[in-house]
């Protein structure tokens, strides 16, 4: 508690974005349980903390010591039977780790988009610490198509392709779709959701949410019907569409678990711009 509070106490800009996320998520669910305030953004920034220990448990090799119930996990079953790729949204709300637990148990490969330069060093972590599990590292470069058509042979392959969706990163400042999130315009980034109109591949949501203790809920749905791919004039359209599906269903899931959405900046900045 000693760390969590140092970094609650300097971290003026944190709190505040907590205490905005905590009372427009009040205000969009008037029946949540909870009341923003000082003592609620603590406890933010405490579940943050909690998540972070998890995780170097997690990637410890601590598996076993964990509960993982999946709810929707027979889409990902179906997709591994047929041998097809897809596209997994995931978010800063809850554990990411669930995919590794997940490519554990399918024997499915799952790659990993990041912004970082330093793919191949941490692929070779993942092979240190987890030898038997099938998930890796792609590297993004919003400048170049070398992500795209690397995303491209991975789906092709069968593989899953997992992005964070809820994070502007710098390459992507000039490239965003903005819709309507917990009652106000939000920039989202443009680029993960052209991917399934280009490629022509199913997109699912999967979020894994602490439950308490060592138990996390697991929710996995798939975000649009059409798995078709779209012509060039049409693709920025579906890509909002899709973005906005994915923010609504991430604004249900946060109601569920609302001190577990770890983007501690002011998320809303820009969003009115046009």
């Amino acid at each position: 508690l000693g760390v969590v509070g140092y970094f609650f106490a300097t971290d003026r800009k944190g709190r505040a974005a907590s205490r905005d996320y905590m009372e427009r998520l009040r205000a969009r669910l008037p029946e949540a349980e909870f009341s923003p305030g000082l003592r609620e953004s603590f406890l933010h920034y405490r579940e943050f903390a909690l998540s972070i220990a998890d995780r170097v448990d997690l990637w410890g090799g601590r598996q076993d010591a964990y509960d993982f119930v999946f709810h929707g996990r027979e889409h990902f079953k179906a997709l591994s039977e047929q041998g097809r790729g897809a596209i997994l949204y995931g978010a800063h709300l809850g554990s990411f780790d669930a995919l590794r637990v997940l490519s554990s148990l399918d024997r499915v490969k799952v790659n990993v988009l990041m912004y970082t330069d330093h793919a191949p060093k941490i692929n070779e972590v993942f092979r240190r610490i987890s030898p038997d599990v099938e998930m890796r590292v792609i590297g993004a470069d919003p400048s170049s198509a070398r992500t795209t058509f690397e995303i491209k042979a991975c789906v092709d392959r069968g593989e899953w392709v997992a992005i964070l969706g809820d994070r502007v990163e710098p390459g992507d400042r000039h490239r965003v779709v903005r819709v309507p999130f917990l009652g106000s315009p939000a920039r989202f980034p443009e680029s993960p959701f052209l991917l399934p109109g280009v490629l022509g591949c199913p997109a699912f949501l999967i979020l894994a949410l602490r439950r308490g203790g060592r138990t996390y809920e697991v929710f996995a749905e798939p975000l649009e019907a059409d798995e078709s791919p779209v012509a060039d004039g049409t693709r920025h359209e579906r890509a909002a569409a899709l973005c906005g599906a994915y923010a609504r269903r991430l604004e249900h899931y946060a109601g569920r678990a609302h001190r577990q959405w770890f983007n501690f900046y002011d998320f809303w900045a820009g969003g009115d711009e046009r």
